[in-house]
């Protein structure tokens, strides 16, 4: 609990008295939105910059040159992994800072900033693909340089509520009322996109699979679990057969008497394969990616046999690894609340049931008969 909490909170980069900012990209998931927030930023403190691109060996040529065209920014190609790229940067730093400079890396997670200033500096560091394994600034001394860690993101402390919509400038209730749910709407129009394209692929994967005798599994931890739930509902109205395991109601599930309930728990993951066989469809919800039973449910349904679908923000992660299918959702930027992308998430179920249910004729009687209660005789209290 106290690593989950700790990565929701931040601290204004300027505190650290940058003199000067790196801005790193990951090309595999680049996040337009949340990275021109780190560019405003700096470019608001009048701080000098450059941005360097991870990943370079994973995408290709023309990703690179639409990266830099989106962002309006000349862009460093390197690939923190295999060490290319590095010379480039170290030029960089000499061409735009001067020595004594302390040098923020900024960026969203998984984009390589850790990886760089361990590359840089020769330090050992802790990397992973998950989100929140760097959870507070560091410095770290480079030649003449100091470069700062820091997290991986979004949050502007200044606000008397970190939550995922700006409600600066909103003089009236419905005014603030008002910019929540234009913003929310925008979150799920920005998603189109990014989520069509795999949307139409899982469609077909479901209705194969439902045709075929097999069932879904969905499943996700918090906001996620809702969706999973309201997924599992939705589903069940439109005669999806559909299971739906969450951690919000574990100590339900027998599993839980000699296992926790957190995030954490790989005996949860492992309790859900009982449910799994080959040729099921296992989808895992989770705005960031890096929730712990959720994406090892995925790994291990995979093993399986079972078709793995991922409904996140976050495609670069151990969650998107896992899966067969991607479908991304594109409403950041955002700090701690997760709102804009669970109503994106929800929309994105909606949209992909919606579909399925019309495709595979199924009329609003049916629908209807089947939210209907289905009493079933019992024997009368007292009776044993």
């Amino acid at each position: 609990m106290t690593k989950r909490v700790l990565k929701k909170v931040s601290t204004p980069f300027e505190q650290f008295r940058p003199d000067g900012a790196i801005v790193m990209i990951n090309l595999v998931d680049p996040q337009f939105s949340t990275l021109r927030v780190f560019l405003d930023a700096v470019t608001e403190a009048g701080l000098p910059h450059f941005c360097v691109a991870n990943k370079i060996d994973l995408v290709d040529e023309g990703e690179l040159r639409r990266v830099a065209d989106a962002l309006g920014e000349e862009v460093t190609p390197t690939s923190m992994t295999r060490g290319v790229g590095i010379d480039l940067v170290e030029a960089r730093i000499r061409q735009s800072f001067s020595p004594g400079d302390r040098i923020a890396v900024l960026g969203v997670f998984n984009s390589g900033k850790t990886s760089l200033i361990a590359r840089l500096t020769g330090e050992t560091l802790a990397i992973s693909t998950l989100p929140g394994t760097t959870l507070e600034f560091e410095a770290h001394p480079y030649g003449a340089y100091t470069l700062i860690d820091t997290v991986g993101q979004v949050i502007d402390v200044s606000k008397p509520m970190m939550v995922s919509v700006d409600l600066s400038g909103c003089t009236t209730r419905r005014e603030k009322l008002a910019r929540v749910l234009r913003q929310d709407a925008e979150g799920i129009l920005a998603t189109l996109e990014t989520a069509l394209p795999s949307l139409e692929q899982v469609v077909e994967v479901l209705r194969r699979a439902i045709d075929t005798g097999h069932k879904v599994v969905a499943t996700g931890a918090g906001a996620s679990a809702l969706v999973a739930m309201e997924m599992a509902g939705q589903g069940t109205e439109t005669g999806v057969p559909i299971l739906v395991f969450t951690n919000n109601f574990a100590d339900a599930q027998p599993v839980t008497f000699a296992k926790g309930l957190g995030e954490e728990e790989a005996g949860l993951a492992r309790y859900m394969m009982t449910a799994v066989n080959p040729g099921d469809v296992v989808v895992g919800i989770s705005a960031s990616g890096g929730t712990g039973f959720v994406y090892d449910a995925l790994a291990k349904a995979r093993v399986k046999g079972a078709t793995t679908v991922a409904i996140t923000e976050n495609v670069d992660t151990p969650l998107g690894h896992a899966a067969d299918y991607v479908i991304k959702s594109n409403a950041k930027p955002e700090g701690p609340s997760s709102s804009k992308i669970q109503v994106a998430h929800l929309a994105i179920v909606h949209a992909l049931l919606i579909t399925l249910a019309d495709e595979r004729g199924i009329t609003a009687d049916e629908s209807i008969a089947l939210m209907m209660p289905e009493p079933v005789a019992t024997k009368k209290m007292g009776i044993k």
